[in-house]
């Protein structure tokens, strides 16, 4: 998977199955805390009419904004609970199979559990964390139906 963060490109290859298990585990609590909140979240989401009167998935930052108002805390509270050693459990299997462009070379962006660029802040940091996770992890928590499922099991 290939992304830009701030002008600069990236690329990132899946988490092996021993760390997405690694890494699914450390960010169990962390994913409970936002399904449980995932039907209010899902009925908050804006749509944006389309010309044929229909609704489209389009979005814009403001009409997101008191979705993050919501999310945004329960993120940070179940993540500062996290111990320094689970956190680096998350971060560093998920650096380590990133690559950034580095003119017509792609370069590592971890070494040895240490960052190689300097110019990585916090936030792409995490950037680069979360596309990593939702890349690697998206189909290990499947969406929720949309509508009741049925059950044929009287049939």
């Amino acid at each position: 998977m290939e992304f830009e963060i701030k002008g600069v490109n990236y690329r990132a290859s899946k988490l092996s199955v021993f760390d997405q298990l690694k890494v699914s585990r450390k960010l169990l609590p962390v994913l409970a805390g936002l399904l449980s909140e995932f039907g209010s979240l899902k009925d908050m989401m804006p749509k944006k009419a389309s010309a044929t009167g229909g609704e489209t998935s389009e979005l814009d930052m403001k009409a997101l904004a008191p979705i993050f108002e919501k999310v945004l805390p329960k993120i940070a509270e179940k993540m500062a609970g996290l111990s320094e050693e689970d956190t680096n459990a998350i971060i560093f299997p998920c650096l380590s199979v990133v690559a950034r462009q580095n003119g017509k070379v792609w370069a590592p962006v971890m070494s040895q559990n240490e960052l190689m660029f300097d110019d990585i802040d916090l936030m792409s940091m995490l950037q680069i964390v979360g596309r990593v996770v939702g890349d690697s992890l998206g189909n290990f928590l499947p969406a929720a139906p949309d509508k009741e499922i049925a059950d044929n099991s009287a049939a």
